[in-house]
């Protein structure tokens, strides 16, 4: 008994094996670098428009950013010699310096010498003090709107940090003066009370001995302080400018190919990461493994576009017209595939489905069935499609007669089966092929109600018994019931996948609903261009 999948009652037909879906299992392994390679390629265009927006627009901010020049001095930095007013002799830390350089008190020198009313933190902003390894240098760097502005304050910068060291060594060397000279003044001032108290002693006086040793001894500290007096320097030395500040011919900043750089860069990372994230979020199907998970099914074929095919309102069977073409190939090896899954099974009868129209069934059927004609098959092909029926207009055949006719009893099935004769242009193994179709004949009113009758299990079953393979070309699966009645009498489906139908959602409702009624998807075909079918390729031709 067969189940109606629209009322659920029971009629009689003939099923000769529980129908199952074959399934296939998906690969385990994938090749993630090629899969992402291949997406990357798919985006291409998207990305490159993304790239060159991103950099054009990083030129743009940096048009629209002021010019900033840069004015760069260097400074040999020495120890100052400060002679008898320092106990041992300086030494230099550079960092130390160079932090000095930075600092607010040489910022007020330099705000003083070039009589500048900016904020000191704001005038310490755009100063860069870098001190080369291995060297006493330090490289001053301003930047500024103004050239000339950006040299004079790397010049003021330079110069007012020696002028802070050299008034720092100068005040020390001060100090040690002062200190000197009141050592020297206490000294001479105790010289000369000894020397009064000496002229009044008489000279055989017991005192008068200590008093003139003391003296000797005023007398040499006071030459010594007298020498460490001379021998202070009247001026020091803290370095020199070595690489005077020179006003810049050219800004640093914006700089054009940094900021192409820098835009390539975002961009591509940025057309990168959409591509990858909306491939994540779209409901297409990356692969033809993926494609066989949801179906639960293998791919027996896929077929490349026509180029040849321009205008789709004419039928054009490739494997006749085209035989060396890809496409042809293409259906060859999907012949190939068909009868090896058909003979496994045993499946005689083979229904031809899509999701969607316009994925390409028919021209499916046209092409498998000549290819399958031309390899010594008995092939017979069946227009089961009542509401828009197009598989005779490839043959250029009648089809005002047809299945309807049968199926309502008013003509035999070998009244409506027509042969179809080739051209005889076509090579020698062509010409005199076994193929028939079997016209939709006339649109009924209610084609789902002629398919369901016992008749259509009949008709498949008497093409059987003459034919070594039928194909049985059906309305859309998601789009009427033609397909899942038919499905219950066919031993085998088959789905064709185009360019509308490879979503995770129409693959897997295709098969839900086929399942449903218990038919057994024998495999797919990837038809037409689309990002499944791309993978494929035939450098032979």
């Amino acid at each position: 008994m067969v189940q109606d999948p629209r009322t659920g009652e029971s009629k009689p037909g003939r099923i000769e094996q529980p129908m199952r879906s074959v399934r296939y299992p998906s690969s385990e392994h994938r090749s993630d670098l090629r899969e992402s390679l291949a997406l990357l390629w798919r985006r291409k265009w998207s990305i490159l428009a993304i790239t060159l927006l991103v950099v054009g627009l990083a030129l743009f901010v940096s048009g629209r950013q002021t010019p900033i020049y840069e004015s760069r001095a260097s400074v040999l930095v020495v120890p100052a010699d400060l002679g008898s007013a320092s106990d041992a002799p300086e030494v230099l830390n550079m960092a130390t310096e160079a932090q000095l350089m930075s600092s607010v008190q040489v910022a007020e020198i330099v705000a003083e010498n070039l009589k500048i009313s900016t904020d000191l933190r704001q005038l310490l902003e755009e100063l860069t003090v870098d001190q080369p390894l291995e060297t006493e240098i330090l490289e001053i760097s301003y930047r500024d709107p103004d050239p000339n502005r950006a040299q004079r304050l790397a010049t003021g910068f330079a110069q007012g940090y020696l002028q802070y060291r050299t008034t720092g060594a100068t005040a020390q060397i001060q100090q040690s003066e002062e200190k000197i000279q009141r050592e020297l003044d206490a000294l001479q001032l105790r010289l000369g009370k000894i020397q009064t108290e000496l002229a009044r002693l008489p000279e055989d006086s017991l005192r008068r001995g200590s008093l003139e040793s003391e003296a000797a001894s005023l007398q040499s500290l006071i030459l010594e302080r007298q020498l460490a007096l001379f021998d202070l320097p009247d001026q020091v030395t803290v370095g020199r400018i070595i690489q005077p500040a020179q006003p810049a011919s050219s800004p640093v900043s914006p700089n054009d190919v940094i900021a192409v750089g820098l835009g390539l860069a975002a961009g591509l990372a940025l057309g990168i990461g959409l591509a990858f994230l909306r491939d994540r979020l779209s409901q297409r199907l990356r692969s033809s493994e993926e494609t066989e998970e949801h179906l639960g099914a293998p791919i027996l074929g896929t077929i490349p576009r026509v180029p040849q095919w321009r205008r789709r309102s004419k039928p054009l069977v490739i494997t006749l017209t085209h035989q060396r073409s890809p496409s042809a190939e293409a259906y060859r090896i999907l012949r190939t595939n068909v009868l090896s899954v058909a003979a496994g099974v045993g499946a005689k009868s083979i229904m031809v489905t899509s999701a969607y129209g316009g994925e390409g069934k028919s021209a499916t059927v046209a092409n498998l069935g000549v290819v399958l004609a031309g390899a010594g098959k008995r092939v017979s092909l069946v227009s089961a499609d009542l509401r828009r029926p197009r598989l005779q207009e490839f043959f250029q055949r009648d089809g005002s007669v047809g299945l309807s006719d049968v199926l309502a009893e008013r003509l035999p099935l070998s009244a409506a089966v027509q042969e179809i004769t080739l051209p005889a242009s076509l090579p020698t193994e062509l010409s005199s092929i076994g193929l028939r179709i079997l016209p939709s004949g006339r649109v009924p009113e209610d084609p789902a109600e002629l398919l369901t009758t016992e008749r259509m299990s009949e008709v498949l079953r008497d093409l059987e018994e003459t034919s070594d393979i039928v194909l049985v070309d059906v309305p859309p699966a998601l789009a009427v019931t033609d397909a899942l009645v038919v499905a219950q009498v066919a031993q085998g489906v088959l789905v064709v996948l185009g360019p509308n139908s490879v979503e995770r959602s129409s693959v897997l409702a295709v098969r839900q609903q086929l399942e449903k009624v218990g038919a057994r998807i024998l495999g797919g075909v990837l038809n037409g261009p689309d990002t499944l079918t791309a993978q494929a390729g035939y450098s032979y031709y």
